[in-house]
Parts: structure tokens; sequence; C-alpha cells
């Protein structure tokens, strides 16, 4: 085939712009992987399959999702910075567990330092899932109260940003994202900073996750047994808040919202003892009334019970109440089908009457 001179400028241009886009497309792609794996953790750990047997005989799975670890919010962190102990291949075993309370090589903005979780630590333990009494000693099932990876097992590195999709920023505005790239070069930056600030402002977990959650714990016998709990999520999933979720809601509270003080930190859970608890009696129409619940709620809003289990001798009133609802639905559930089932009867048989067999009997 001969090509004219008109087409061999063409498909110069073409081919140039080809190898430029391809060079942008590794470079950009170089630059999206390097904080993720610099070390080139993914050569391995990439394969589904990966795993050993621990020395407690229970398969431990090594494989990381290489997609969801590009999306998550530990993209930028190398792995050798939570893993510090490894430092060669194959692994010196046993590997130590991850501190999620050491400094990381990220920089804090508002205060130049080194960022660490040590805040939130000091959040929980100020709350009710302490592992210290107020005394500052171990209380006596410690080892039943709540760290990093009981709450975030999906997070943070398996779990993608619930408002992010693809490559668009969907939600914003382009205009704004314009005058971020004026500043801030490089498509990395900014998209790092909009996945990272747009999850934390909106719920990353829905109310059902959160509620399945607080379940690992508070609908455990065990730990409810040994620590004197009431079945809290048990008696949630009777509530409107909870059918709310059940049909696929997404602006009802969860355990969090009512748990915790509208701005403070949703690790900070008090008992409902404390009088800063959220649920403290004293506080009640204040949590129920904020905004985005019951804003024009009466002062007696708090009085009305949620964790409402009529297995409870406290709540004998409310099993009976509970048992004559039931009763009364179901008498007229089988009314209604006994109305139905006598249509369809007539139906059938138009001509049929009881009235004027009897007619027929006295006529004799």
């Amino acid at each position: 085939m001969r090509l004219s001179g008109k087409t061999l400028p063409a498909l110069g241009a073409l081919c140039c712009l080809l190898l430029v886009s391809l060079a942008w497309s590794q470079e950009a792609a170089a630059d999206r992987y390097y904080h993720a794996d610099a070390e080139n953790c993914m050569m391995c750990h990439k394969y589904p399959g990966l795993s050993r047997v621990d020395d407690n005989r229970e398969l431990r799975l090594l494989f990381i999702n290489e997609r969801l670890l590009e999306h998550g919010p530990h993209y930028r962190v190398q792995c050798g910075d939570c893993h510090s102990d490894i430092d060669m291949v194959p692994h010196t075993l046993p590997v130590e567990e991850v501190n999620c309370l050491k400094q990381c090589h990220i920089v804090e903005p508002s205060t130049g330092e080194r960022f660490s979780h040590e805040r939130i630590q000091d959040f929980m333990t100020r709350g009710a899932h302490s592992r210290y009494d107020e005394e500052g000693n171990l209380k006596k099932y410690a080892d039943d109260m709540p760290g990093c990876i009981d709450c975030h097992r999906e997070e943070p590195m398996y779990q993608p940003m619930t408002y992010f999709k693809g490559d668009a920023y969907e939600g914003l505005d382009e205009q704004a994202m314009e005058r971020c790239i004026s500043c801030h070069e490089g498509e990395g930056f900014t998209e790092s900073f909009y996945k990272h600030v747009s999850s934390r402002l909106e719920h990353t977990r829905s109310a059902d996750v959160i509620e399945q959650m607080c379940a690992n714990c508070h609908d455990n016998p065990d730990i409810i047994e040994r620590h004197g709990l009431k079945r809290a999520v048990y008696s949630y999933k009777y509530t409107f808040h909870a059918k709310w979720t059940a049909f696929g809601g997404r602006t009802q509270p969860d355990c969090t919202d009512c748990h915790s003080n509208r701005g403070e930190s949703v690790h900070l859970i008090r008992s409902q003892e404390d009088p800063l608890s959220a649920i403290h009696p004293d506080n009640r129409q204040a949590t129920c009334s904020q905004i985005g619940c019951h804003e024009n709620a009466g002062p007696y809003v708090g009085d009305i019970g949620v964790h409402i289990d009529t297995h409870l001798p406290e709540f004998i009133v409310e099993r009976y109440v509970y048992y004559m609802f039931i009763v009364l639905l179901a008498g007229v559930l089988i009314g209604v089908y006994v109305l139905m089932i006598l249509e369809q009867i007539r139906g059938l048989f138009p001509n049929a009457s009881l009235i004027k067999e009897r007619d027929k009997n006295h006529d004799k």
C-alpha cells in the first residue's frame, strides 16, 4: 500500500501523540504507585493465593488487593512504614504486629509534626472502651476491649473510598478543582487530597455496617455476660431507626450518632452513667434534638426507650404490650383471610346458601 505525501505527516503526528500519551500514562501510573509500593512488596503480595499456616495452625491470607490499596487512605504510606521489622526477603518469622500508634512519614499540617494516631488512642482511654479503669489499672476483662483492628477490620487498606468513583471528582465543581491545580502542581496531590478530605466529610460507613461492627461485641453472649451488658444491638433492631436501615435508608442515625457527643470524636464513647455522656438522662434531649434528627422535639423526647429488650424483667409492661399487638395483628389478619376465603367460595358457588337449606327443612 502506497502512502501519499499528506498521509505521512498525519501518521507521524499520530505516532508522536501516542508516544507522548503512553509516556504520560506510565509516568502518572508510576507517580500513583510510588508511595504505595516503592519497596515492590506487591511483586509477591499481589497473588490471591499467597498464604501460610502460622504457629497456631491457622491459615493467614497474605494477599493484598492492589486496586483497593491504590484507592485507600493509606496509599501514600509505604509498607515499611508500618511493617518496620521486615527488612529482608523472605521475611524472618515471626512478623511483629503493626502498631497503629507509631509516627508515620506524613507531616500533620496543623502542627508540622509527623502524624500519629496517638490522639485517637487518648480518646479511647477516656471512654467506656478503655482497657484501664479510672485509677489507671487494667480492667478485669481488658482483652475484651476493642482495638483499632476490631472496628477497622475492613479498613484502612482494604476499604476503598465510598464517595470516590473512578477518575472523576464526583460532586466537586471543576472550577474548584482548577483552583487547587493552579497552586498544587501534579494531578496526584490534588487527587489524593480530594479523596482524603471528601471521605472524611461524609459517612464512609452505612448504618447497617456500623450495626454489624458493634454487634461483634454487643451481640456476643460471652462478652455480654462477663461485662453485665444489655443486648444493645438486638434491641436496636426493633426500633424505627433500624427498620429504616433495613429498607435502605441513608440518613437514619447509627450507633455512633447517639453514643458520641456532637463535635467530639466517635472514638470517645462514654458510659451512660458518665454526666458527660451523650446518652446520660440529662443530655438525651440535646442528643435527640440535634440538627438532622428530631430538631423540634419536646423536652421529653429523651425519655423514650430505645434499647427495649422485652426479655428483661424491667420491661414487663412493654412485653405484654408487645404480645397484645401480636394478638391484635393476628386477629385482624385471620379475619381478613376468612373474608377472602368466603368471597372466593361465593364466586365458585354463587347459589349456595345455608339459609335456603334451613327453609327447605322447615317446609318439610
